[in-house]
């Protein structure tokens, strides 16, 4: 796979490719790290969000605003079983346009005004840029913002959540190779960027598809983030008592890595149009690739903590009475055309083709026996 024509970030795409042939190669997640991450040229430091209709991709929180007034009745559930403690952490990672934030602290500023006292939201954002959006977006709110990796062991009282950020964590490419497990690494040739295939870059990769019985069949391609194994353990190290909420597409190991992904998971967002070229407009869209949720309950168990239950988002939402929510709607709405809207933003939310087919995880650390409402409806193991 070779770099094709495309809008490039020219001077990211410059410093990509001296490294490589600098290094002789270098592995895809270090790759994908510097597409996306890059402190000032990756596709996620720039000031404006990249998400919803002016952007490459849009998430739930750009649907519609119940989607984070359902996910506020959650939280508020959980701050009850934990007796309603002051303050009551929500830490959110990866913020994006800070809608998720705005309206969940919206809806509980109307609904449950001493929920909303109690609350101290955080946002751990590892974008500068962004950051800068969101504390102007957001301040009106009781928000503050952390630097990735700054949350202490056991200092969390509350719950960590996350909408579509674990998707976007860096990488590692194998394949199948005479019978062997090969590591893509990413060579800088006469024609650009392109994929090679050598040595594991770390014995770790082998472990980790050991670990959920996974063989990789001749010639499949797959996806293994090592990262996100480490993000998921250190949310579950930084609880004192809470639980951490991931929503994401993706699905257990054997789903993921299953016949239905010969050629991986791996997809390019760029203006709502879907690709498999990672190496075209380098820093100018979106990487991506299916999360293995099996890995993430994995992590939480080895960390201490519990996994309390796996279901997709529509069931989860609805078990939450994101349809109780449209009735509000059908109240409030000033005109059939604005209820029309919430209508079709609800069904967007829950179709079993889109966004109602995304995972939830949740797990908890130091809390007794409880049942969550948002797990009520349906489970699936993980």
């Amino acid at each position: 796979m070779e770099a094709s024509s495309g809008n490039h970030n020219q001077e990211l795409l410059a410093l990509i490719t001296e490294k490589a042939r600098r290094e002789g190669a270098i592995t895809f997640a270090q790759y994908m790290g510097l597409a996306l991450y890059h402190p000032q040229l990756g596709y996620y430091s720039r000031a404006e969000p990249r998400i919803g209709p002016e952007g490459d991709y849009y998430t739930s929180t750009d649907v519609s605003p119940l989607f984070g007034a359902t996910i506020g009745r959650q939280v508020l559930q959980m701050w009850e079983l934990l007796r309603r403690p002051r303050p009551f952490h929500v830490v959110e990672y990866g913020a994006g346009k800070g809608l998720l934030a705005a309206d969940l602290l919206g809806w509980a500023g109307a609904a449950h005004p001493d929920l909303f006292d109690a609350i101290e939201y955080i946002v751990v954002e590892i974008s500068e840029g962004l950051r800068a959006y969101q504390q102007q977006k957001l301040e009106r709110l009781p928000v503050t913002w952390a630097e990735p990796g700054s949350l202490r062991p056991d200092t969390i009282t509350g719950c960590l959540l996350s909408n579509e950020v674990a998707d976007a964590l860096p990488v590692h490419r194998v394949r199948c190779v005479g019978g062997q497990l090969r590591e893509l690494w990413v060579v800088a040739g006469e024609r650009g960027l392109g994929e090679e295939p050598r040595s594991l870059s770390t014995p770790l990769l082998a472990t980790y598809l050991d670990e959920h019985g996974i063989s990789i069949r001749e010639g499949q391609t797959a996806e293994i983030s090592l990262e996100a194994k480490q993000w998921m353990r250190s949310q579950v190290r930084a609880l004192n008592r809470g639980w951490v909420l991931t929503v994401d597409y993706g699905g257990p190991a054997a789903e993921v890595y299953g016949p239905a992904h010969p050629d991986g998971t791996l997809a390019c967002y760029y203006r709502h149009t879907m690709n498999r070229e990672p190496f075209a407009r380098v820093g100018e869209q979106d990487i991506t690739a299916h999360v293995n949720f099996s890995a993430l309950a994995r992590a939480a168990r080895e960390e201490g903590g519990r996994v309390e239950g796996f279901t997709s988002q529509a069931y989860f939402l609805a078990a939450l009475g994101l349809g109780e929510a449209l009735h509000w709607s059908a109240e409030r709405a000033a005109s059939q055309d604005e209820f029309e809207r919430d209508r079709n933003a609800v069904e967007e939310l829950i179709r079993p083709d889109g966004l109602g087919s995304f995972k939830v995880l949740l797990c908890s650390k130091g809390v007794g026996p409880h049942r969550l409402t948002g797990l009520s409806l349906a489970r699936q193991e993980v």
